[in-house]
């Protein structure tokens, strides 16, 4: 399946969603472009169904999420053949249905993220790829916030700070370390070709500022389902801050310490 160039994807992504969103989802959409997506292709956990429109050029094959409202957006953006109504753990294909399964940034939200990953082992073929987006502890860390609170001593009121945000305001329940990760994707049965986390420090921070911003971009996706209204208008103003964006952005992906982490898995055994 073909995706994007990577100049065209930062201003789309820049256009149709606020910019903390947009920053990230470019930095997982380059990812993207970095390896093979054989069809047929599954995302788990799709949503409103942008990134898969934004970075790929033909049509997901199968798309699948809990929340049919999401999925309304998604069938008017068009990138997907199918989309399902259903959870990740129970997914009504056959087994070794799929030769990329992809995954992100969802399964941090789900509480028992077992049954998903032994689903996704079910269905994908002999020799595909699963590919999954989730966060590190230093996505927890790399706040305006938490960052102030503890330089100053208040380590106390840094926790209760990322644990409000990772319950409440994102709904995250898992934060684990390239090796936490790799570790419980071998528990499943998979075998890891890639990892490697993403998301530097400076850009978390970026980002974490930019959230405010967003506030009103948050009220038109409940009201309207959708984030940016006029898209065509916007990807015209914004231009120059895509501009000043793209050399921030477009520096090296693979970083030693990330708020977000990478992996490319197979089966185990399979050659």
């Amino acid at each position: 399946m073909k995706t994007r160039k990577n100049e065209d994807l930062l201003l789309s992504y820049m256009s149709m969603a606020p910019l903390a969103l947009a920053f990230e989802r470019y930095l997982e959409c380059r990812i993207f472009n970095e390896f093979e997506i054989k069809d047929p292709v599954l995302d788990v956990g799709c949503g409103e169904g942008l990134f898969a429109h934004v970075l790929f050029e033909g049509q997901v094959d199968t798309g699948i999420d809990l929340n049919p409202h999401e999925l309304n957006r998604a069938r008017e953006l068009n990138g997907y053949k199918e989309l399902i109504v259903c959870s990740g753990e129970a997914i009504p294909k056959p087994d070794g249905a799929y030769n990329t399964v992809f995954s992100n940034s969802v399964l941090e939200h789900i509480p028992d993220i077992s049954p998903v990953l032994k689903e996704i082992r079910r269905l994908l073929a002999p020799s595909g790829r699963f590919y999954m987006t989730v966060p590190s502890p230093e996505y927890e860390d790399y706040t305006l916030a938490n960052t102030c609170l503890s330089m100053i001593g208040l380590r106390s009121m840094a926790e209760w700070y990322r644990s409000f945000c990772s319950r409440v305001i994102w709904r995250q329940f898992h934060y684990r370390s390239v090796e936490g990760w790799k570790k419980l994707a071998e528990e499943h049965g998979f075998e890891v070709i890639d990892s490697f986390s993403y998301d530097p420090k400076a850009i978390c921070l970026l980002n974490d500022g930019l959230y405010p911003w967003a506030i009103l971009a948050v009220v038109k996706k409940r009201l309207l389902n959708r984030w940016i209204l006029f898209p065509g208008f916007r990807r015209w103003w914004i231009y120059p801050v895509y501009l000043m964006a793209r050399g921030l952005l477009n520096r090296d992906l693979r970083v030693s310490r990330g708020g977000l982490v990478f992996l490319s898995l197979r089966k185990a055994g399979d050659a």
